[in-house]
């Protein structure tokens, strides 16, 4: 099935919020298949500490 929008329906993306428990460092990227909140994410660009999944969530792209 084709993705069409129709006049007035809006397009969304889904972000994942990483966060560092020790230095407190948040990051979004794109969202990936196998994210949940809770996951061991990437490692810290600040501290070098594994970070977290904290929050998963969809924004609305604005053109």
């Amino acid at each position: 099935m084709a993705n069409r929008l129709f006049k007035g329906q809006k397009q969304f993306k889904v972000v994942t919020i990483e966060e560092c428990l020790s230095c407190k460092l948040k990051m979004k990227r794109p969202f990936k298949i196998n994210d949940y909140v809770y996951k061991e994410g990437e490692v810290c660009q600040k501290c070098g500490t594994k970070m977290i999944i904290s929050a998963i969530y969809k924004e609305e792209l604005k053109y």
